[in-house]
């Protein structure tokens, strides 16, 4: 393979594979040390709470906040945590970030941060693709023209549903009641990821409450933003592996449920609920403790964000389940559209989002492993330790380029694109997709692209089958299956 070098007209961030560059938890056979999770613990409870925890070194930016470009929510989300990934990931495009993280050092426990080469390389081709179809990476990364009239389509479609869901009392209004939700969700999503506009945070801030029909949206950004993008696959650290851990065993460090899973019909079962879940439940359950799952709620003592929950938690009560019986004259029918209307966005969320991680080759990435070479194709050890080749790996595309499956799955058919740049809105992915893709194939970090739902559903099931197996006959079949 080619060296991992590259013409970085940026200019301090060129770097090399050379065993100086090593991580730390790697040996220079490219052999991971393997974590002890207690020690995980002990370390994220030596953080302290106050500071910004970026690569190993703590950085007090309380009196930056208010002065930062991307807004006070987008900074105040890496407080008191390990934000290395956030920062990083948010910043692909601002190369000067570090200059400025200087001033704020307060705590070195780290004197020589290790650069992810492989993830620079990616941001300079990126950047250069961008600027080739005239966007400037910095500045027009948020919603084009077009984007935004397609929210304009969706929230003209979420209130007309809405007033036949709330006021009208139809069956047929509550059913695309979900499904404008579920389109919501695209705004949602992209304001999540602060990649509605670049220029007006507001905007960002305001807008990942469109996100509110399908999940709580400041549980949302600790879940989803945070962990889940810093953490992808990561058994002990992102919560998305958990959500179904009573019902369904996604992940092979799980502990065994049922063979039932193996069925469709019992994966689609508890999909069903899936929403009733990020909605109500888990946001309930994050009240109560201040947890999610294993993700602190570390801004859970700021008095808008602890009444933004309870509002949401109530309103979301409000109009999707008590304002149907008022509005039907029988309590059946009332009951049916609110379980028709829970059940249809739980379905339309998992069937797009949880293909997007949820198969073998995406849970079982050994990144480890393969850096000690794929077959004839020879590997570089310092890969093992890249956020962005374990981005790609632990994700997957389908159709990419269908423009009605990247409406229809809100942009998730391209998560690769979407994990690598978070910030870079999702009307702009097709525009990146042939670099990265061509830059993964250079350097052997296995690029998972299927050519459409369908295939890439029943591969996600076929994991699911082979997790309702008790681990012992799993390991087994997987045995039987590489002979």
């Amino acid at each position: 393979m080619p060296p991992c070098k590259e013409d970085n007209q940026r200019g301090p961030s060129v770097c090399l594979f050379d065993d100086s560059q090593l991580n730390d938890s790697f040996d220079k056979n490219g052999t991971k040390q393997l974590a002890d999770p207690k020690q995980d613990e002990k370390e994220d409870a030596e953080l302290d709470s106050k500071l910004w925890w970026i690569h190993g070194n703590g950085y007090d930016l309380q009196e930056f906040v208010d002065r930062h470009p991307g807004g006070k929510e987008a900074i105040l989300l890496g407080e008191g945590r390990d934000c290395t990934a956030l920062v990083e990931s948010y910043h692909a495009f601002s190369p000067g970030y570090n200059k400025i993280l200087e001033k704020f050092l307060v705590e070195e426990r780290n004197k020589s941060p290790k650069q992810d080469c492989f993830y620079e390389i990616l941001k300079q081709r990126v950047t250069d693709a961008l600027r080739a179809n005239g966007l400037d990476p910095q500045t027009d990364r948020g919603a084009s023209w077009g984007r935004f009239l397609y929210y304009g389509l969706v929230v003209l479609s979420f209130l007309v549903t809405g007033y036949l869901h709330v006021v009208k009392g139809s069956i047929l209004g509550s059913f695309l009641f979900a499904w404008a939700g579920w389109f919501m969700g695209a705004i949602g999503h992209d304001s999540g990821h602060f990649a509605t506009s670049h220029n007006h945070p507001l905007l960002n801030e305001w807008g990942v409450w469109a996100m509110s029909f399908i999940a709580n949206p400041i549980m949302w950004q600790h879940q989803h933003t945070y962990a889940h993008h810093s953490f992808t696959n990561e058994h002990n650290h992102d919560p998305d592996l958990h959500h179904f851990r009573k019902y369904i065993r996604v992940h092979n460090k799980s502990k065994y449920i049922t063979e039932k899973q193996r069925h469709v019909w019992y994966v689609m079962f508890w999909y069903a609920f899936t929403v009733f879940g990020v909605t109500l439940k888990l946001p309930y359950q994050m009240i109560l403790t201040g947890m999610l799952h294993m993700v602190k709620w570390q801004d859970q003592d700021r008095l808008s964000r602890k009444l933004g929950v309870y509002l949401h938690f109530s309103l979301y009560n409000a109009v999707v389940i008590v304002a149907p019986f008022f509005a039907h004259s029988s309590r059946s029918v009332a009951l049916v559209s609110v379980i028709l209307h829970i059940a249809t966005l739980g379905w339309l969320f998992s069937l797009m989002s949880q293909i997007s991680h949820i198969n073998e080759a995406s849970l079982s990435s050994d990144l480890e492993t393969k850096a000690k070479g794929q077959g004839s194709k020879k590997r570089d050890p310092r890969l093992a330790a890249s956020w962005a080749a374990a981005q790609v790996e632990t994700a997957n595309n389908f159709a990419p380029d269908s423009l009605f499956w990247h409406i229809l799955s809100n942009g998730l058919n391209m998560q690769i694109e979407h994990h690598l740049f978070p910030g870079l809105n999702h009307c702009h992915l097709h525009l990146i997709a042939p670099v990265v893709r061509k830059t993964c194939e250079e350097f052997g970090v296995q690029y998972k692209c299927y050519g459409g739902w369908r295939e890439v559903w029943e591969i996600h099931l076929q994991w699911y089958s082979k997790m309702s197996h008790p681990p012992a006959a799993s390991a087994s079949a997987s045995e039987e299956e590489r002979n």
